[in-house]
């Protein structure tokens, strides 16, 4: 397949070229709004430079990885659905609710297929977690916790500190609570009743939004939950726990089946492996072969509304009542 890369803001489009050139898929075209980054990607990658967005040709073109920084990622995953293209977005799909109403009603206005997630859905540890689950050998589901432990250290400074300003890419909450929140909803479901979020400043106190942050949340059926963000740390790590009335898993990423000498989880040898990135890519390319959405949008639609409302609650302090928000 072919495929275009639409800004290179972050990380994320560089690991999402290299797995698509594995797995024998093309990204023939790239556009960014820095010269300089956009030439050493064309160069890398063997990929044609484009001035501008709209100068990337649609024909022959098999779907669009929109990661630039907002809000040019929202114009640009319309531009490109409108088109009638296959679009996957990265993290996370909108800083604010009306960027996530005009996707929405793009989305509904094409018919062209969306993608937005967290790379951590299709980790090979959620899916096992999602096994015991399926399995009904927990019995009744008690509570559950998730941890999106991760240095925030590079969005204090530019070309990355729009990640950290609330208004521009959402801040912590937003970018890291993501990768809490979107496991907990793959697996338990979207029906979240209410959030409740405190957020604070411990190691990057000249952060623009937080380095810590912990959210409460409440399924329609009372099961409860912590989603836990430690941003401040010199660690990367992401788990899930869900404790039952029969039993009770829990899951890293990395994973801890492998682990080095001092006894720390190092997972499988390919990290875009462990932590999703290849599973993600792979749900995209099978999107864009089918023009069926892996995720319903209306499951994508519930997760960026709640670490919207997370957003809401820490500046206000007040529980958010989903079905009020």
């Amino acid at each position: 397949m072919n495929i275009a890369v639409v800004g290179l803001a972050f990380t994320h489009p560089y690991s999402y070229t290299q797995i698509l050139h594995g797995l024998g898929h093309r990204v023939t075209h790239v556009w960014d709004d820095t010269p300089a980054r956009l030439a050493e990607f064309a160069e890398r990658f063997g990929v044609t430079p484009v001035n501008t967005p709209e100068a990337i040709p649609t024909e022959g073109l098999d779907g669009v990885l929109a990661t630039s920084s907002f809000p040019d990622r929202v114009n640009h995953a319309i531009y490109f659905l409108e088109r009638g293209l296959p679009v996957y977005m990265s993290k996370p799909m909108a800083p604010s609710l009306e960027q996530l109403r005009r996707l929405k009603e793009a989305v509904a206005r094409s018919g062209s297929p969306l993608m937005g997630t967290s790379v951590l859905r299709y980790a090979p540890a959620i899916a096992a977690l999602r096994g015991h689950l399926d399995s009904g050998r927990l019995g009744t589901l008690v509570s559950a916790r998730a941890v999106s432990a991760h240095d925030v250290g590079m969005y204090m400074k530019e070309p990355n500190i729009w990640q950290d300003d609330p208004q521009r890419g959402g801040g912590t909450i937003i970018t890291m609570g993501l990768h809490a929140v979107e496991p907990l909803v793959a697996l338990l479901g979207p029906r979240i009743r209410s959030v409740f979020c405190r957020a604070g400043r411990r190691h990057y106190t000249q952060s623009l939004s937080e380095d810590i942050a912990i959210l409460t949340l409440e399924w329609e059926d009372g099961l409860l939950a912590v989603a836990d963000i430690p941003s401040g740390v010199n660690a990367e790590l992401f788990g899930v726990e869900i404790y039952g009335s029969k039993g009770s898993v829990k899951a890293s990423m990395p994973k801890g089946d492998v682990q080095d000498a001092l006894g720390g989880a190092v997972g499988h040898v390919d990290h875009f492996e462990e932590f999703g990135y290849v599973g993600t890519m792979k749900a995209f390319l099978e999107m864009c072969r089918t023009r069926r959405m892996p995720i319903p949008f209306e499951e994508s639609e519930a997760i960026a509304r709640v670490v919207l409302a997370a957003r809401a609650s820490a500046a206000s302090g007040k529980l958010i009542m989903m079905d009020e928000f």
